[in-house]
């Protein structure tokens, strides 16, 4: 695999982008944290706001977290909080982007993130958005357009700024331009040898929600020019894709170690993947319309029942020809971890080989999840 000049440009985007937010809240822009997909950009930047990731993937927060938050809950859960309440009392320091936001945008999806969204208000201004939990009826799909609606007046009352037409199929035309750039990203990833490791990937896809679009659209359009132009070198690896929870920023180590071991990751089926960006917005519908359409789709656990996660994974694994499925969940991310029976039964019966790693943001088990990927490189190779 190549080494990509437009990979070093991105690792030092983070000051860079910090510096941006600081001058537009001076001049009186607003800026919003969010935490989920199923919050549409496209409303938050027609109504002239930036917008920032505020998922934690860090393991040095969660202790923060566990003085207010049960132990047994979701790693990302307890990391995500932990960063926004830290004050840097802990010995922690804390991270400038979740200091920054003047509203929080949330999202009903599992029971740890809407109890934590309660306690989060107290910190920082907290919207959230309703979800159906059966997406595929059309009463689903009028409710989900309903609560945008409502997020809307909730974006426009924060900014002072009237969402319009206009404005909106705008952005929607520019957030189609992202997801057509990532998806020529992962066209490249279909050679063999892949032309870019999955950490590169990966650090490029958590970096998606934190860079502004003009940002992300600057760095995928250098590294898309790079690779076009690089022919890949070495030999056939086996080719792995990853299936489950997210992966924000700070949080690499399963990916790590199974390239590490040998494999090489050509796709992602998580919200740190192709689920962040697979699916346009139609451009030539009714602008609110066509993001309740779009975004309603996104094949998260908390949605029942959830086929269509299932035949996204097939799929994916057929395109990018893996040889095997690494199925990542987190600790206590029960929607994904009962998932996983339904998801090893279909890849049994189109004779893909699975791996079920669980696991959390500590170190602690990169010993034992190593001996467990080699013995499966060796069964895939």
């Amino acid at each position: 695999m190549s080494n990509f000049k437009s990979l070093e440009n991105l690792k030092s985007s983070y000051k860079e982008r910090i510096r941006q937010v600081s001058d537009e809240k001076k001049s009186g822009k607003k800026s919003v944290g969010t935490f989920c997909l199923f919050v549409p950009d496209e409303i938050i930047f027609a109504a002239d706001a930036d917008r920032m990731i505020l998922c934690g993937g860090k393991n040095d927060t969660i202790s923060i977290a566990e003085q207010y938050l049960p132990r047994n809950i979701c790693p990302l859960v307890k990391s995500s909080f932990g960063s926004i309440v830290n004050d840097g009392s802990s010995g922690v320091k804390p991270c400038s982007q979740f200091s920054m936001v003047d509203m929080i945008v949330a999202e009903n999806t599992c029971d740890s993130k809407k109890k934590m969204y309660e306690l989060l208000d107290n910190y920082v201004p907290t919207y959230v958005i309703d979800l159906p939990q059966r997406p595929d009826t059309s009463e689903a799909l009028e409710y989900f357009l309903s609560e945008l609606e409502k997020f809307k007046g909730a974006m426009e009352q924060l900014t002072g700024n009237k969402i319009t037409t206009e404005r909106l199929k705008k952005e929607i035309i520019s957030s189609n331009e992202v997801r057509k750039l990532l998806h020529r990203l992962y066209e490249l990833r279909k050679k063999d040898p892949s032309p870019i490791s999955g950490v590169d990937v990966l650090k490029i896809l958590q970096k998606q929600y934190f860079l502004s679009p003009d940002m992300l659209k600057e760095h995928l359009r250098m590294l898309i020019s790079e690779m076009e132009n690089v022919e890949p070198e070495g030999s056939h690896s086996p080719r792995i894709m990853i299936s489950g929870c997210p992966m924000p920023g700070g949080n690499t180590k399963v990916s790590e170690i199974i390239e590490n071991k040998g494999g090489v990751i050509v796709a992602e089926e998580s919200c740190t993947g192709t689920r962040s960006f697979w699916d346009m917005v139609d451009e030539d519908k009714d602008p609110m319309l066509a993001l309740a359409e779009r975004y309603i789709k996104i094949p998260c656990s908390c949605m029942s029942p959830n086929d269509r996660r299932i035949d996204n994974i097939l799929e994916l694994a057929r395109e990018f020809k893996v040889d095997g499925v690494v199925y990542y969940t987190l600790q206590f991310c029960h929607g994904y971890n009962i998932e996983k029976h339904k998801v090893h039964q279909a890849l049994k019966e189109a004779g893909i080989p699975m791996l079920a790693i669980e696991t959390d943001y500590s170190d602690s088990d990169v010993e034992h999840i190593g001996l467990r990927v080699d013995a499966f490189m060796e069964m895939v190779a």
